[in-house]
């Protein structure tokens, strides 16, 4: 065992000398290197220990790595220029997700399952109550993919004003005719309205839905026609002849009086038409046009009156989704050009030996280079892109040139003297781990957020970012390096600037400058001389933790206050039309009526009677919740069929119910065929026997004002249904249900991914940080720099929702990089005190760091002038962990570390050398 270690040791000793003698020419002969303190390092098994043998094997590599780079620069900017022209290939096959069920739902939330279930509702086929040729055609025609859709235009006076009066409703109802006539053109073809409508059993769209427009009409022109039976405006019900008609969905902010709940003013009222085709491609981009026509054609009519017309169909959150791309993605542009203008003025130099704003620029291009490949990469492996990910290339090219500060900061401490090879190693053996730390951090932080985030477009948006990281750091040690090395071979006569301009200087002068002996930059003596001493008076140190303990106090303020509020309003621009919608449809829509569509997946046998109670007793406890209009509001297919069936006195329901004669002629009635899409009829059923597959039935609820009351309700109706398991049912159709699950899951799972994320990334530091002091210092400057990321996002006004949720994550990768870069350069500082530690330490890392953050804050500034919730947060959540950043790595956490570190010591790089 002595033996072997012997061997071991020599070898390790001489392994490592040569190395360390390149470093630091004190090393004379082995013996130098302290054996004792070695051999007691490969015995002991601590976290130290192994963490500077970890140290020093990754410093090695990383020593030889800048060697080769520097023999051989072309390879890796030739390699890494194919590479990015491969990727572009890939770009093309971007595909954007606009699906809100699929962007915003969680995975595990029940409304997922409800929504792809009512989508296997609609695919069912109708069933033929028929025989002969209609059988026939409706048997072709339900092999085809169907859109079917509804039209909606909210209608609001200008003022809010009541829109009950006879003057308005008529003309409204015209308006909703000449409707009919307008025509869109695509592709040469001319489309009508009739090419896209629900037709009528006569093959011709009508304007049945909003018929009521015209009997409202007569109604309150004629007040003495308030007392016709056969016309009765109530409600959520108006009876026209008797005959119930839901306007629950059409009118909205009403007043009512009476007992029979008759109407006397509303604020909102509805038109719309149902859309019912077989689908191409060519018509639906056609129905794209038609929608903008109809669009057009409000447009003008609300010019003509006091009234204001807002489109709004299924598709309609779809298309805002798709604005917010197409407004935030451009914007990539001026702030690549706003970080090349930053970066270039501040690596500029009168000194040409130090100037080198070429040099910066060329970073900026490695960062897009960096996006290039992953876009062209993912993209090609499936990757969907959506809005939420449409930030990640400002986030992506505001970080992605800090590495490049710390390898030109670590340049600018290596001797002029040297060779350009040996400065490009000791450059990368200096830098090198630093920026993997922070690389891999940030890539674990978002590659950890892709697993923990229930949100599939947070998840989507983690997983792109984790790749533009790695690949930015990628470049950052392929392209940027071999960059530096011809920067170096030039820098005497003023680096790649110098390609630009015929030098002037002589030979003579140019190897003057090369054996001059490196001087420190302003910036970073500024930093080592002056501002270090300065934060480290006593005075200075006791007004700096006066300002802490106010922001922690703001921040745990922010962080208790900090509310769960998922609106639709946050998935649409700040200056869209449907802004209004939102605003309506919070303020009366979703309050004033909600009818939601319970769906009956497994029928019971409808011939007996106690199937046929226990479904009404379903609808009893229904119609009896807390919110409910009750049975008057109530549209079950059954109850009419019933009442049609009773008419003939010899039915008898055991032997008739399921009779198709008598459901087909039941469905054919006028007053029924709104019924028909309701009911699923199995076709292979013997006459008599049960041939319903699945049917569905609604009854409304009001006063649901706010989302708490929604949410609450949205679960006890679950929850009743829970209780007749055998009839299979789920609800659909209601308020934006995925935001409702989301309020219930997102504080939950946001706890759950913001400490796990915290935890792992401490971890993943402390890998790279084997220093027990250095993973104190940085688990608790992440800690404090997410919780006031935290609160100050809810001081700012945002809330907590799927969006914030992702830009705290984001957070907690990017405030590894400020602990880290402080912490590893104190680590690996060669002064004795604590004081000289930290003086060597802000002279070298303080300017870059600086640099960074000023980087990134730069490139933001034009964020603002995108109007969208989801870039808003983005741009507070940047702000704020690139300024609270900065103050903990440049003030508050050098503080703490003098302050717990006081005592003279044997510098590590004596004590360890092998690591360094």
């Amino acid at each position: 065992m002595n033996c072997k270690l012997k061997i071991d040791f020599d070898e390790t000793v001489e392994w490592n000398f040569s190395f360390f003698r390149e470093i630091n020419p004190k090393f004379t002969t082995s013996a130098d290197l302290p054996q004792i303190n070695f051999i007691k390092f490969m015995v002991n098994k601590r976290l130290n220990n192994y963490g500077r043998a970890f140290e020093e094997i990754f410093t090695r590599i990383f020593y030889e790595y800048g060697k080769m780079v520097a023999r051989y620069p072309a390879y890796f900017l030739i390699g890494s220029l194919i590479v990015s022209g491969i990727s572009i290939i890939g770009i093309p096959t971007l595909k954007i997700n606009l699906d809100l069920y699929k962007l915003f739902v969680p995975l595990d939330a029940p409304v997922r399952t409800e929504h792809e279930r009512q989508q296997e509702f609609r695919s069912m086929p109708q069933g033929d109550l028929s025989n002969g040729n209609e059988s026939k055609k409706l048997t072709k025609r339900s092999t085809d993919f169907i859109h079917f859709d509804i039209l909606r235009f909210y209608v609001v006076h200008k003022n809010y004003e009541n829109l009950l009066k006879p003057e308005i409703l008529k003309k409204l109802y015209r308006y909703t005719n000449e409707l009919l006539n307008i025509t869109a053109h695509y592709n040469g073809k001319t489309y009508h309205f009739d090419e896209f409508c629900e037709k009528d059993i006569y093959g011709k769209c009508s304007n049945e839905l909003n018929i009521w427009l015209k009997h409202a009409e007569v109604l309150f022109r004629d007040k003495t026609a308030m007392n016709n039976p056969n016309l009765q405006l109530s409600y959520p019900v108006m009876y026209l002849f008797n005959r119930p008609k839901d306007i629950g969905n059409v009118v909205y902010g009403v007043n009512v009086t009476g007992d029979k709940h008759e109407i006397v003013g509303a604020r909102v009222l509805t038109v719309h038409w149902k859309i019912n085709f077989i689908s191409t491609p060519e018509r639906e981009k056609a129905l794209t046009e038609f929608r903008n026509a109809m669009d057009e054609f409000w447009k003008k009519k609300s010019m003509e009156c006091a009234i204001n017309f807002i489109p709004h169909n299924e598709n309609a959150m779809d298309d805002e989704m798709r604005l917010i791309i197409e407004n935030a993605v451009p914007f990539a542009i001026p702030v690549s050009i706003q970080l090349m203008l930053f970066v270039i003025l501040s690596n500029y130099s009168t000194d040409k030996t130090k100037s080198k704003p070429l040099e910066a620029y060329l970073a900026v291009i490695s960062v897009i280079l960096s996006l290039i490949t992953t876009f062209g990469l993912l993209f090609l492996c499936g990757l969907e892109f959506n809005p939420v990910s449409s930030t990640m290339p400002f986030l992506i090219l505001a970080v992605g040139v800090d590495d490049a500060f710390l390898m030109l900061g670590a340049w600018r401490t290596t001797d002029r003297r040297w060779s350009v090879e040996k400065r490009m190693a000791v450059t990368m053996s200096d830098a090198g781990a630093s920026i993997t730390a922070t690389s891999m951090t940030n890539f674990g932080c978002f590659a950890l957020g892709y697993f923990l985030c229930s949100t599939p477009a947070v998840s989507d948006f983690c997983i792109l970012t984790a790749f533009g990281v790695l690949f930015d750091y990628l470049y950052q040690i392929t392209f940027y390096a071999s960059i530096m090395v011809y920067s170096g071979r030039k820098e005497s006569s003023g680096g790649l600037l110098s390609c630009c301009y015929k030098s002037t200087a002589s030979e003579k002068a140019i190897e003057m400058r090369k054996n001059e002996q490196i001087t420190e930059s302003f910036m970073h003596k500024f930093f080592g001389e002056s501002y270090a001493p300065f934060i480290l008076r006593k005075d200075v140190m006791v007004l700096s933790w006066i300002l802490f303990v106010t922001y922690v106090v703001l921040a745990i303020y922010g962080c208790c206050t900090i509310v769960v509020d998922i609106s639709p309003k946050k998935y649409i621009r700040d200056n869209s039309q449907l802004q209004t919608f939102v605003h309506l449809a919070d303020k009366y829509i979703w309050a004033d009526n909600v009818m939601p569509v319970f769906h009956v997946m497994k029928p019971p046998d409808l011939r007996k009677d106690e199937e046929r109670a226990r479904l009404n007793d379903l609808i009893y406890r229904l119609e009896h919740t807390n919110y409910s209009i009750g049975r008057v509001s109530t549209n079950f297919w059954m109850w009419e069929y019933q009442s049609y069936l009773n008419d003939f006195p010899n039915v008898d329901y055991k032997t008739d119910f399921y009779d198709k004669s008598y459901l087909n002629a039941f469905f054919l009635q006028l007053d029924y065929q709104q019924y028909r899409s309701q009911v699923k009829i199995l076709e292979n059923v013997t006459n008599g026997e049960p041939c319903i597959a699945a049917f569905t039935f609604r009854t409304s609820f009001y006063g649901l004002d706010s989302w708490d009351k929604r949410q609450s309700q949205l679960y006890y109706w679950r929850e009743i249904l829970l209780n007749y398991p055998d009839l299979d049912m789920f609800i659909a159709g209601i308020f934006s249900p995925f935001l409702i699950d989301q309020r219930k899951s997102i504080a939950p799972s946001s706890m759950q991914s913001i400490g796990s994320a915290i935890a792992v990334m401490a971890l993943i530091s402390i890998f790279f940080l084997p220093n027990k002091q250095s993973a104190f210092f940085m688990t608790w400057s992440l800690l404090s720099i997410s919780m006031g990321v935290c609160g100050g996002l809810s001081l700012w006004g945002s809330d907590l929702d799927s969006v914030s949720m992702g830009c705290i994550i984001m957070a907690i990768g990017l405030a590894v990089d400020f602990s880290v870069h402080i912490c590893y350069r104190y680590h690996r500082s060669t002064k004795d005190t604590a004081e000289d530690k930290l003086k060597e330490s802000l002279m070298v890392i303080g300017w870059p760091v600086l640099q960074a953050g000023g980087s990134t804050l730069f490139a933001m500034i034009s964020l603002p002038l995108i109007p969208a919730y989801l870039v808003r947060v983005f741009f507070q959540t940047v702000v704020l962990v690139n300024i609270i950043g900065l103050t903990h790595a440049l003030l508050w956490l050098p503080q703490l570390i003098s302050a717990l570190d006081p005592c003279n010591r044997i510098p590590i790089r004596e004590k360890y050398p092998y690591s360094f």
